[in-house]
């Protein structure tokens, strides 16, 4: 299991799966009136088959559903790169303050709509990039 800073929490790791710093594209919209026709560009912040951290300009509350796009680079067996593009439900878990540098929120994601396809995307993407 990944190691979480001190700084960043004091209690233990409740992630089940491992997670990975990596710079994904993602693209963040509403499922719900909570969060309205609007659409966010953005990058990870780091991604794991369970869930995905990243910045954004504005407050979005915890328990808000959101529909998660993102382009996944994982390599064939060949050792290719293609982009593979995974679309899923999350929950928004946690927004806290970026800070006065960078501005706007860190939010964290839980993906709540993975089938099995696209779990194992996500693993083999955690994989081949825990190891580089």
């Amino acid at each position: 299991m990944s190691e979480k800073k001190k700084d960043d929490w004091a209690g233990r790791e409740r992630r089940r799966a491992k997670r990975v710093d990596a710079q994904v594209a993602l693209q963040l919209s509403g499922t719900d009136e909570s969060f309205p026709a609007e659409s966010i560009t953005t990058e990870s912040i780091n991604v794991g088959s369970e869930g995905v951290y990243c910045h954004v300009g504005h407050f979005i509350a915890p328990l808000t559903k959101l529909q998660v796009t993102m382009v996944l680079p994982i390599k064939n067996r060949k050792g290719q790169s293609k982009n593979e593009v995974v679309t899923t439900t999350a929950v928004v878990v946690r927004c806290q303050p970026a800070g006065a540098e960078a501005g706007g929120y860190r939010i964290a994601c839980f993906f709540t709509g993975l089938d099995t396809n696209t779990r194992t995307m996500l693993e083999e993407y955690v994989k081949q990039h825990a190891a580089a």
